[in-house]
């Protein structure tokens, strides 16, 4: 069954994963940590939970027209770390971002998202036992789903379908921010990165 509200919340179904692992032993294989899950806690750290705008501006630049990632498969990339009894679980996803954006008037744009290529990894670590390699889980590509943006000078601020807050700020041909979502287990926190479309 397709998620309804993909993205982000493949980490959710990833994490759900790697606890039962650490809880049941599951029979996932210890593996040598990957080198990117050591910058997965820092990450956490440094990236700054996405504020709502303050002030209605007039925007800087007309935004209409189609913005996608920059980098393919780094439209976005988001990590988490969550503690559950002895054992931790570190969560990282990845995918691409299609952000149409068919009209803005006054300080409010509409538009779709849609994501895909989304594949998330993980790894549960168990002190005194372990750590299992969670095993990359991908989504299928999700259809377009709309949305509402707050634009004030060259700031922009929109909630996605599932939830994800996502705030930065856009030049002529760049658009580029943080992205916040609250889960039940914890924060997930990231970074989108787009480019306008020629």
């Amino acid at each position: 069954m397709i998620n309804p509200t993909p993205g982000i919340s493949l980490v959710s179904k990833l994490l759900i994963g790697g606890l039962t692992v650490a809880t049941v032993g599951g029979v996932y294989v210890a593996t040598q940590q990957p080198l990117m899950f050591q910058f997965v806690s820092q990450k956490v750290n440094d990236i700054v939970t996405p504020k709502p705008l303050i002030g209605t501006l007039t925007p800087a630049r007309d935004l209409r027209g189609t913005w996608s990632s920059s980098l393919r498969g780094k439209g976005f990339q988001i990590y988490g770390v969550f503690v559950t009894g002895p054992a931790t679980t570190k969560v990282y996803e990845d995918g691409d971002i299609e952000l149409k954006i068919d009209s803005v008037e006054n300080n409010i744009g509409n538009g779709q998202i849609t994501y895909s290529n989304m594949c998330a990894t993980g790894e549960t670590t168990v002190p005194g036992v372990k750590t299992f390699s969670v095993p990359k889980t991908c989504n299928p590509n999700s259809g377009a789903q709309p949305v509402t943006m707050k634009i004030s000078g060259s700031a922009i601020e929109f909630t996605t379908p599932e939830g994800t807050v996502m705030a930065g700020s856009f030049t002529t041909d760049i658009m580029s921010g943080a992205m916040s979502l609250n889960t039940p287990s914890g924060v997930l926190k990231g970074e989108f990165h787009l480019s306008r479309q020629k």
